[in-house]
């Protein structure tokens, strides 16, 4: 995981910092607001160089039909014109700590008689400030060296009372590649919070009248929802979702949320506390900020899918297990009365993301089911070009329309992502799906520009999942790496439709499902099978379903051919890559004659092995952190290294010495990938150690070296 910088490291490597003499470094707040929030140098120029040379990319670079501004958008602080030099960091201190006690004396001289004065002098002068519409950033991400807590309000972190937290727990907070919250401009003269519409609403006054975390002050609002924990580590581990998960920023419109999450707690567009409850359980897999969940016990069987039967009678909840716990009955108590179901459906999506990264299937598969089910009152199933024919049988959506277009495209991410998840985690098992593909008639997402952009959709005719050749044919004015991870999932809902419903299909004479004498011999001319006409591989479904899936990479656009440029890893793109190969596998293993040289299912399943094995070669030769990738890539990685140890077995019993050590090597090596992305991800640890199951009936039950 990226290693976080302390606070005294980021107060001395900033622009304020003492010694700092370079002759053009800019002063705090002089940069203009768009390489603020880009982390760029800045030369204060009217527009600076920077914005024009962005400006000047994005119009040669601009998708055919995307209309641009003509000119740069580079804007800057109002700031009154002085005739002196800018005044110190230190005096401006001081005018706060005096305007403090400005404000102490008249509240002294406000208070009635009646009440013993003596006991004001006890309040820090934090609690008597008016409440910031600005949370405060948790201490490990803000420039200032001496936080001073509030002396009104105990931290609550939802963690068991008999959890003492040592000295260092709060050291090691991840650091963010960039910070989300620098969208909302905390100058202490003027703190602009653009609300959930995307209006600016800008707040005139005092600046005691609204602190800014970055001067240290934690203040915290009343009306704070009271089981979650302290603003500042709730802040601290949205960033972190934000930052380190691969969906997040899909999930929701990080300008939308960060601007309601600064707003009061009462206010009808803060988030959800179920929202915040789940954000808090899957942030916390990517800090040290909070304990992390025990793994699972190593005596519990590698296959077992209720894993609670094996807990201590004592067992005592982690941080992130209360918080699932709290996000799941918060936002169970939603749908039911109809409150907020937008965010209840999201609550469970991220619920689920926690349960699957645990291994804790039974949890995971009924947790999505909820989910998915309640979305089709919602319509987040289906496009309003699909309605019903008869009025009759036409119900209107639980949810009003959508207020605008990102709002529109928050709901139909959200469902694609539900799609998503139920139709990846159920390849590992052959329980039935919740909802049928033939019920999904939604559009496609937007590329991520777009949606980050909230520009509207100004194209060709957009994708639907019902479309021709949507698997095939990708419009570059449509298509990402997100759109291509979208697809994959189909392909794979299509290949377990047919392993789990091919026998009644063909039971009800579905002709698709029938053996087709032209593919008497397109996989092997000596079958082993007895019945070559109850060969599934014979029918017409299953050759759409194999051409489909060898054609789907190569059928990417050549810019999105490679996951990986430059040390830099596409989670979506990776994983959509990594699904074609794991499709052919799901579709053929169970056909494959290992011992028959003839078999083309044999080849194909090997062959797509070792492609998904190419893929972890290339993802282990950069830097970057495995345990950031999709929780999917685990069962990727041990499909593959379940069909190795397979032929590894053949190739011992048939005393091929060079194939046994070329396929051992090979299992190995998944074995040591799904053991580093384990040290974070107890699912990957769980295949794990099912595949040292299978390379040690492999090997003889011998002992298995891992590199």
């Amino acid at each position: 995981m990226p290693k976080t910088l302390t606070a005294k490291q980021d107060s001395a490597s900033g622009p304020m910092a003492s010694g700092s003499t370079h002759p053009n470094v800019l002063r705090r707040n002089q940069a203009c607001h768009q390489c603020r929030r880009r982390k760029l140098k800045c030369d204060a120029q009217r527009p600076c160089s920077t914005c024009v040379r962005s400006h000047a990319h994005a119009v040669s670079h601009a998708p055919a039909g995307m209309i641009l501004p003509e000119g740069p958008e580079c804007t800057f602080d109002e700031v009154a014109s002085t005739s002196g030099a800018q005044e110190p960091p230190k005096n401006r201190y001081e005018k706060l700590e005096n305007r403090i006690s400005e404000l102490e004396a008249m509240l002294k001289d406000q208070t009635p008689p009646a009440i013993d004065t003596s006991s004001q002098s006890s309040i820090s002068p934090t609690s008597a400030q008016p409440q910031s519409p600005s949370l405060p950033t948790y201490a490990g991400l803000t420039n200032s060296t001496n936080s001073t807590p509030s002396t009104f309000h105990t931290p609550n972190l939802g963690l068991p009372q008999s959890y003492e937290p040592s000295s260092d727990t709060f050291t090691g907070v991840t650091q963010s590649p960039k910070s989300f919250f620098s969208l909302v401009d905390t100058h202490p003269e003027t703190v602009k919070t653009p609300d959930a519409a995307g209006i600016v609403s800008e707040f005139q006054g005092d600046t005691t009248s609204f602190l800014s975390h970055d001067f240290g002050y934690d203040v915290i609002w009343p009306a704070w929802p009271r089981d979650l924990p302290s603003p500042s580590l709730v802040r601290h581990l949205v960033e972190t979702f934000f930052s380190f998960h691969p969906h997040a920023s899909r999930l929701f419109h990080v300008p939308t949320f960060v601007a309601a999450l600064n707003l009061p707690p009462t206010h009808s567009k803060f988030p959800s506390p179920c929202i915040l409850h789940a954000i808090c359980a899957i942030g916390s897999l990517y800090t040290m900020a909070v304990p992390q969940t025990p793994l699972p016990d190593k005596n519990m069987p590698a296959g077992d899918i209720f894993g609670g039967r094996y807990r201590q009678k004592d067992h005592v909840e982690s941080f992130a297990e209360r918080q699932v716990k709290l996000a799941k009955q918060a936002s169970e108590e939603q749908l039911w009365t109809g409150r907020r179901l937008l965010e209840g459906v999201q609550a469970l999506l991220i619920i689920t993301w926690w349960y699957w990264c645990q291994a804790r299937y039974v949890a995971a598969f009924m947790t999505i089911a909820q989910a998915i089910r309640a979305s089709i009152p919602l319509t987040l199933n289906i496009d309003s070009t699909f309605s019903p024919l008869s009025d009759s049988i036409r119900t209107p959506s639980l949810m009003p329309p959508p207020e605008s277009v990102v709002e529109d495209e928050v709901r139909r991410n959200t469902f694609w992502l539900l799609y998503t998840m139920e139709r990846m985690g159920g390849c590992s098992n052959g329980w039935a799906l919740s909802l049928d593909d033939q019920d999904v008639l939604q559009l496609l997402p937007l590329k991520g520009v777009n949606f980050e952009m909230g520009a509207t959709w100004s194209g060709s005719e957009r994708q639907h999942a019902i479309g021709k050749d949507i698997l095939l044919l990708h419009p570059e004015d449509q298509v990402d790496s997100f759109n291509l991870y979208i697809k994959g999932s189909i392909l794979l809902s299509r290949v377990k439709s047919f392993n789990v419903r091919f026998r009644a299909k063909r039971f009800m004479g579905d002709p698709a499902y029938i053996y087709s004498p032209m593919y008497a011999e397109v996989w092997e001319k000596n079958s082993e099978a007895q019945d070559v006409a109850a060969d599934p591989r014979r029918t017409s479904r299953f050759i759409e379903i194999d051409h489909i899936a060898s054609m789907f990479r190569q059928s990417f656009p050549l810019h999105l051919r490679n996951p990986i440029r430059d040390g830099r890893v596409d989670s979506h793109l990776y994983t959509a890559s990594l699904i074609p190969h794991l499709a052919i596998i799901l579709l053929h293993d169970p056909y494959a004659h290992i011992y028959n040289p003839g078999c083309v299912s044999a080849f194909k399943i090997l062959n797509a092995s070792r492609s998904i094995l190419e893929l972890i070669y290339a993802v282990w030769s950069t830097s970057f952190d495995v345990s950031l990738l999709d929780f999917f890539c685990a069962f990727s990685w041990f499909m593959a290294g379940r069909v190795l140890g397979r032929f590894w077995q053949a190739a011992q019993d048939a005393n091929c010495a060079e194939q046994i050590l070329t396929l051992r090597t090979e299992v190995e090596y998944i074995i040591a990938a799904l053991a580093r992305l384990g040290e974070r991800v107890p699912l990957a640890n769980r295949y794990n150690t099912m595949l040292q199951e299978v390379a040690a009936k492999a090997n003889g039950m011998g002992s298995i070296t891992t590199i």
